[in-house]
């Protein structure tokens, strides 16, 4: 017991960088905290402190895919994360020093979050990934490196790996919001990295600039995501190119026929389009073609009172 009091105490004299994290997720907590009037939170607080949506990071708010990592505002969450953080984070940044420890991290965090972007419309917040960056480097380093040396490693990598499915099924199941795909990413990026000092040294250097790579160019283009046809949808609408934008929401719909971006932007779409034909079918006294137009409208929007109004003017 004394052995194990010893070693934390090194490791948590050892660490900087870890502190510096832990600080600044605590900061954004403490500051999430104070500004949520409710205990359901906005898109907008959470883009505020660090953690855009996927439409935002995809329409050139780049950053988030970083400063997501450092975003917490579920008190179990956030204890769990800044608790594995300050364990492993400083177990490693004694061992590999803080220049080491801070690219290790800054490209867990881009890397976690690209891949789980990419394949779930969603980023995902908080230290997850990185903590499973962080374990499976020290998971892979204890095999051939004495200074990693863990003694019930087997049996925690039996836990690590086994809360993954648990996560997966309470996302389906309950009201879970875990980012398994940062979690297993994480982990592949931490074994990746622990390869870099022996044999394997050149496929872990490939490895790390294919997903370098890939999370870069995810960012960019993305076509299986409805989050990233949905923001290229918003940018065409906002430049008045409506054909190109109905056809990014429509890719939107076939990867995804609940996405509410894409489902609600059409009906903006077909209300302006029936809109125009309505026009101009009441113009040119065409009132039962223009009804027909105007009773399209309301199926889709009930409460739309240019409409009604103009329904209500018809012979």
């Amino acid at each position: 017991m004394r052995e194990i009091y010893n070693a934390l105490h090194k490791n948590l004299s050892a660490a900087r960088l870890t502190y510096i994290l832990a600080l600044i997720c605590i900061a954004i907590f403490a500051a999430i905290k104070h500004f949520m009037v409710s205990p359901i939170i906005s898109d907008e607080l959470l883009t505020k402190f660090g953690a855009p949506t996927a439409i935002e990071i995809y329409n050139f708010q780049y950053w988030g895919i970083v400063s997501n990592s450092f975003v917490h505002y579920e008190n179990g969450h956030f204890i769990l994360n800044l608790t594995g953080l300050i364990l492993l984070g400083s177990y490693v940044e004694r061992r590999i020093g803080f220049s080491k420890f801070f690219f290790l991290g800054l490209y867990s965090s881009l890397v976690s979050s690209a891949f789980q972007l990419a394949f779930s419309d969603d980023a995902g917040i908080g230290l997850s990934g990185v903590n499973y960056t962080l374990f499976g480097f020290i998971f892979y380093k204890s095999f051939y490196d004495l200074r990693f040396k863990m003694v019930t490693k087997n049996f925690t990598l039996m836990g690590m790996l086994f809360f993954i499915p648990i996560c997966e099924y309470m996302n389906l199941y309950s009201d879970w919001n875990v980012a398994t795909i940062a979690l297993i990413s994480g982990f592949m990026v931490g074994a990746i990295f622990g390869m870099m000092d022996n044999f394997n040294s050149k496929i872990a250097k490939l490895s790390l600039i294919i997903g370098f790579v890939f999370s870069i160019v995810s960012l960019i283009y993305t076509p299986w995501s409805s989050q990233w046809n949905c923001a290229l949808g918003i940018r065409n609408h906002d430049k008045g190119k409506t054909k190109e934008a109905k056809k990014y929401y429509e890719a939107a719909h076939v990867c995804n026929p609940q996405a509410n971006c894409a489902n609600d932007n059409l009906k903006i779409i077909k209300v302006h389009e029936l809109s125009g034909l309505a026009l101009m079918a009441h113009n040119r006294g065409q009132y039962i073609k223009a009804r027909k137009y105007y009773d399209q409208i309301l199926q889709i929007d009930p409460s739309n009172q240019w409409a009604i109004n103009n329904k209500k003017r018809l012979p």
